[in-house]
């Protein structure tokens, strides 16, 4: 099995999931509506620890919401702010794709995740002024 530095991010998700399923031991089977509850907070458990094991083995198979489907750039690295456009519509992004996403539509602006490093917005926004809009069609008319 291959070790990886675990971060304090990492050792939270670990416990959520840890917490999580031992709380799904006590659903009682015959109630849908608990029931459903469970799988939508496992999934996410589920969802968070592939992402921590995915960016440790250095790709992402999960992508961040910013992240066009016609852009196949891996994200460069977590998600640190949320791009807004003119209407305050909104789509959470790494680094990389917040900066395409940002460049590719008029009006938006990047707003920092409360966790994310100092300045992050700023480089988004410098990076999305000095990236061509839709840069994943290089090449196409």
């Amino acid at each position: 099995m291959a070790r990886f530095k675990l971060t304090p991010n990492d050792r939270y998700s670990i416990e959520a999931a840890r917490r999580t399923l031992a709380a799904a031991e006590s659903v009682n089977l015959l109630d849908g509506r608990a029931m459903a509850h469970m799988i939508g907070r496992l999934e996410v458990a589920v969802e968070r620890l592939i992402e921590m094991v995915d960016e440790s083995a250095g790709g992402s198979l999960v992508r961040c919401p910013a992240a066009h489907p016609e852009d196949l750039t891996p994200c460069g690295g977590p998600v640190v702010v949320t791009v807004l456009d003119a209407d305050n519509a909104g789509a959470d992004g790494c680094e990389l794709h917040a900066a395409r996403l940002l460049a590719s539509i008029t009006g938006g602006r990047p707003v920092a995740k409360p966790d994310a490093p100092d300045g992050v917005a700023l480089r988004i926004f410098r990076a999305a002024h000095n990236t061509r809009p839709f840069p994943w069609r290089e090449g196409q008319p």
